[in-house]
């Protein structure tokens, strides 16, 4: 089905996002060249990537890291922080703010793998 053909408003991601507060902490460096890190929350989490605000201006495709408190698993073992590599995809100029939207490299977040069936 191509995009004429979609009804309005259809969702065409492979993942469904859930609107979630999650503490996050993120790693890199921002459009300045500064190296930053930050605690935060996300605004939206599905299970390949998150968004988030930030007031720090970051590029398109830069690198980040990214830590969830308590988020990663190990099997038998208690929860770990679930820390993964990303890359900006989205960013949208918000007022003072900035909303960011990552894709994990690698990592998926198994705790939201509620996928659609599109395939």
């Amino acid at each position: 089905m191509d995009d004429s053909e979609r009804p309005a408003g259809c969702e065409r991601r492979a993942q469904r996002r859930l609107k979630i507060a999650i503490p996050i902490r993120v790693r890199g460096v921002d459009a300045q060249g500064m190296e930053f890190e930050e605690s935060t929350e996300t605004v939206d989490v599905s299970r390949r990537g998150l968004s988030f605000l930030t007031e720090r201006e970051l590029e398109p495709f830069a690198t980040v890291a990214v830590i969830i408190p308590g988020r990663g698993s190990r099997p038998g073992e208690r929860p770990t922080d679930f820390f993964s590599t990303a890359t900006v995809v989205h960013i949208l100029k918000k007022a003072e703010s900035f909303r960011v939207s990552l894709r994990l490299i690698g990592a998926t977040l198994t705790t939201y793998s509620a996928e659609t069936s599109d395939s």
